[in-house]
């Protein structure tokens, strides 16, 4: 007999209802929210990730590598090393490595190797942030006895603007500004500033036009100050050059080129091969300027002020005397203007009475003036300058002296005494000493001498002086001068040596601008260029343009004068000079060379340091490439050594300066921690698992075996009781 059983169920809701939606749909959102969280947490602990982690890396340090070797160590590091890219793919490495931890916990004993060496991994890259961070780097420069407490730091370039009084020369105000957007590569002057490793790649596909083009100028000063400090141009790497431009204020000045062809020479060669050597450009003091550029003729270039000194220019009175004439211009009588050539053959301290006049004159003394003093030689071309000093007297008055400087009617008759209470007396007489050019015979020595003027209207004229039969100097050919007119000054087309020259461009009155030129450095050393800006400072409603090149100076930086009217500023752009909070002094520095040659092959230094905070003076350390020094956090590598150049001679004096590379890590520890855990993390994570005492996870098997009921798939042996030990 069958019983049917009822059962009682409560009422529900109709499928589809309003209660069981909402029931529903409440369950699945709060379902979805945990699983979503937990896929996202597997992915991140996934081998997958690691992956892409390590193949991103891998990738990213490819490139890096190949960017460093084609734009530079400055390059790599700011493009790429420290790109946000980079900490990117470093994050998510990081969180991989910490999730995949973290999702095997409880770990088992035979992972612990696995979670040391994932650790190390951690406070690697965490000591590698922290180096970034907070890390530093400079280098100090000494020479023998000098001492030292601050290093240059070369990664922090900066302008350094000063007021001074321009009276006193005391120091009114100072100013750092900070310039961080130099970079690797050359912006401003219609160059794009580019930023990053977009920016080059566009440019580089753009053909250096960007589809968006920065703003060039950085305007370093703030709202505060005084001035108003652009910066207009970047160079990484530059090279000083003379820029000419007209300026009222400035000296005529022309550029020659001259042609020089000698003995076996099958073509002529250029004599003054570069720019600057092709510039002529007075000198304020003498109105002359003059150089040979290695020929045996003389150059000259000068200008007068007075129609008459060109008719002397022209015509030189060689005929009345071989050694010189000095051609006395004076008023007579009568008020009129009288020219008198008086002989350097008359014997000194006679008296001769210039014509038609109540003047005296007699030669006091006749003198060479050494030009080696002070580099006037590289100026007037010549190694004395010859002076012939007169004493002129105006009926019975007191006698006054006169100078005169051979071929420079512009030099004064009389020479101001600097200090004198009272003031020089006005000159009697306008003296020209010309002297003839002092040719030589023979093919070694001079042979002529080419001379250019500016007239006083500004117009140009040369002359061409050449030896005779008898090796006196003769005047071969004189005349106006056009631009561009080549001159064939000695020889002709058959003949052994032709020297000819060409007036290519004329200034009647210009300066001297110094600017920088972009240098571009071969692979290697593309990191060992001078960086140099174009930068605009404006005081009040005035504006100027100055070039500046950072300063490699180790001991102060090199200011520039920038006048505005009565307000004297000294600008320089410079690197941060940080404090190191004790003093360096280098008491001897020994460079070694391989023989013959200048290569080094060591560099020592012996230093003592001294730190009153520390209790330490005068203590000794040796400093060598191989043997660092390290005190305060900061390390000294001894880096390299820098010959000492006098400045006036070009030459070296012997000295050395020894250059130390500085370095700040105050991560170094957490990264040597880090490099340590992960050797010790994989020493025993190959000991657990595949040393001579374990069981490849042999007993794991077995308990998963018992617990899922199973037969056991390996069955206990004996073992050495060794293995319960460690395991």
């Amino acid at each position: 007999m069958a019983m049917a059983t009822k059962r009682t169920t409560d009422p529900s809701p109709a499928p589809g209802g309003p209660s069981e939606s909402k029931a529903t749909a409440g369950k699945s959102f709060a379902g979805l929210v945990p699983s979503v969280v937990n896929a996202i947490y597997r992915f991140l602990a996934s081998l997958e990730l690691a992956v892409i982690s390590l193949s991103s890396l891998a990738a990213y340090l490819a490139f890096a590598t190949w960017f460093e070797a084609t734009h530079g160590t400055k390059a790599v590091q700011e493009f790429v090393y420290q790109s946000a890219w980079f900490s990117l793919v470093l994050a998510m490495l990081a969180v991989n490595i910490l999730c995949a931890v973290l999702v095997r916990i409880p770990l088992k004993r035979r992972q612990t190797g696995f979670a040391i060496t994932h650790l190390g991994l951690l406070i690697l890259i965490a000591g590698s942030y922290v180096h970034f961070q907070t890390g530093d780097e400079g280098i100090v420069g000494m020479l023998e006895g000098e001492s030292r407490s601050e290093m240059l730091r070369t990664d922090a370039p900066m302008f350094r603007v000063r007021e001074v009084d321009a009276h006193s020369g005391e120091t009114l105000a100072n100013f750092e500004l900070p310039f961080e957007d130099g970079g690797p590569f050359p912006w401003g002057n219609g160059m794009p500033q580019i930023r990053n490793i977009f920016d080059l790649t566009l440019n580089t596909v753009t053909g250096g036009r960007l589809p968006v083009v920065r703003p060039v100028a950085e305007v370093l000063s703030k709202s505060g100050d005084p001035f108003k400090f652009v910066v207009r141009e970047y160079l990484p790497a530059s090279a000083p050059a003379t820029l000419r431009v007209a300026d009222p204020s400035g000296q005529p000045m022309a550029r020659m080129q001259l042609q020089f062809k000698g003995p076996g020479m099958a073509e002529a060669q250029p004599a003054l091969p570069t720019e600057n050597e092709q510039w002529f450009q007075l000198d304020k003091r003498f109105h002359r300027t003059a150089r040979s550029g290695g020929m045996p003729v003389l150059v000259s270039f000068s200008n007068v002020d007075k129609p008459e000194y060109l008719d002397d220019f022209l015509k030189p009175p060689l005929e009345k005397s071989e050694i010189g004439v000095a051609r006395f211009r004076y008023a007579d009588n009568e008020g009129k203007q009288r020219v008198y050539d008086f002989t350097l053959e008359t014997p000194a301290e006679q008296e001769v009475k210039l014509p038609d006049s109540d003047l005296t004159v007699k030669l006091d003394k006749l003198a060479h003036f050494p030009t080696s003093e002070g580099g006037l030689n590289r100026i007037v071309g010549e190694n004395s300058i010859p002076i012939a000093m007169f004493k002129v007297r105006k009926g019975d008055g007191e006698e006054v002296d006169h100078v005169a400087m051979g071929s420079m009617p512009m030099f004064p008759n009389i020479i101001p005494r600097p200090g004198a209470e009272v003031a020089p007396p006005k000159p009697l007489v306008s003296i020209h000493l010309m002297i003839p050019p002092a040719l030589e015979a023979g093919m070694s020595g001079r042979i002529g001498q080419i001379d250019v003027l500016v007239a006083a209207d500004g117009a140009l004229y040369y002359r061409v002086f050449g030896r005779d039969k008898e090796n006196k100097a003769e005047l071969r050919a004189a005349g106006p001068l056009k631009q561009g007119a080549w001159i064939d000054a000695f020889g002709g087309e058959n003949s052994v040596m032709t020297i000819g020259f060409q007036l290519q461009e004329f200034l009647p009155a210009g300066v001297e601008k110094q600017i920088f030129q972009p240098v571009f450095l071969p692979k290697g050393q593309m990191d060992e260029g001078i960086a140099a800006c174009r930068v605009e400072l404006t005081v009040g409603d005035q504006t100027q343009e100055i070039w500046l090149q950072r300063s490699e100076s180790l001991d102060k930086p090199s200011f520039r004068q920038v006048a505005f009217g009565d307000r004297l500023f000294e600008v320089a752009y410079d690197s941060d000079r940080k404090p190191l909070g004790f003093d360096l002094k280098l008491d001897d520095f020994e460079v070694g060379f391989e023989p013959g040659t200048e290569q080094p092959t060591k560099f020592v230094s012996q230093v003592k340091l001294s730190d009153p905070a520390m209790g330490i003076e005068d203590k000794s350390h040796t400093i060598s490439m191989n043997e660092p020094m390290t005190h305060r956090g900061y390390t000294f590598y001894q880096m390299r050594y820098s010959p000492i150049v006098d400045p006036r001679t070009g030459q070296r004096t012997g000295q050395f300066q020894s250059v130390f590379q500085v370095g700040s890590n105050p991560g170094r520890t957490i990264i040597y921690t880090g490099c340590f855990l992960i050797v010790f993390g994989t020493y025993v994570q190959f000991y657990m698992r595949a040393g001579l005492f374990s069981d490849g996870g042999k007993r794991e098997r077995q308990r998963a075996a018992r617990k899922a009921g199973l037969p056991d798939p390996e069955p206990e042996t004996s073992k050495p009781k060794v293995e319960e030990d460690i395991l």
